[in-house]
């Protein structure tokens, strides 16, 4: 029997991930389904829209992660449901230090065009997968799984 997307959980993605960091099942149950949103949203806009993660999401990128390491149930899970692979993309080093040196040198032209992306971001979240779920991301995951948290909660290699 296929499972609907919305009760589709990767075991062995949630147990690995509470393996790499001192979370509950329930947080970390929580935190796959929230990745599978993030993964609709990038499949519905497509390369239409550039859909990011940044700090307030990061612990949602971990998860992506972590899914990623199971190549094969990821591929099935993304051609299931989503008729194709979703890419996880990433911005090129050189790329990342010139953003990082213009947001801390307040460059203006940066400054704004990562606000007006971060803006439309939230915009898409909002349009697509509604308040709650933008809520949710930036304002509860925000202030909650900030880097130094996830730093606290993240536990060594074994």
């Amino acid at each position: 029997m296929n499972q609907s997307f919305k009760e589709y959980i990767h075991t062995e993605t949630v147990l690995r991930f509470m393996d790499s960091f001192n979370i509950t099942k329930e947080e970390a149950i929580d935190i796959f389904q929230e990745m599978k949103k993030l993964l609709d949203l990038m499949n519905h806009y497509g390369d239409s829209e550039y859909i990011f993660t940044h700090e307030p999401l990061w612990i949602i990128d971990e998860m992506w992660h972590t899914f990623i390491l199971y190549t094969r149930d990821y591929r099935d899970f993304c051609q299931t449901y989503f008729g194709k692979i979703i890419d996880h993309d990433i911005v090129d080093r050189e790329k990342k230090q010139i953003i990082i040196e213009g947001l801390n040198t307040k460059n203006e032209d940066i400054t704004q065009t990562v606000s007006s992306a971060v803006k439309r971001l939230y915009q898409l979240i909002y349009d697509y997968l509604g308040k709650e779920t933008l809520i949710k991301w930036i304002d509860n995951y925000g202030k909650k799984y900030t880097i130094s948290y996830m730093n606290s909660i993240r536990k060594p290699i074994q």
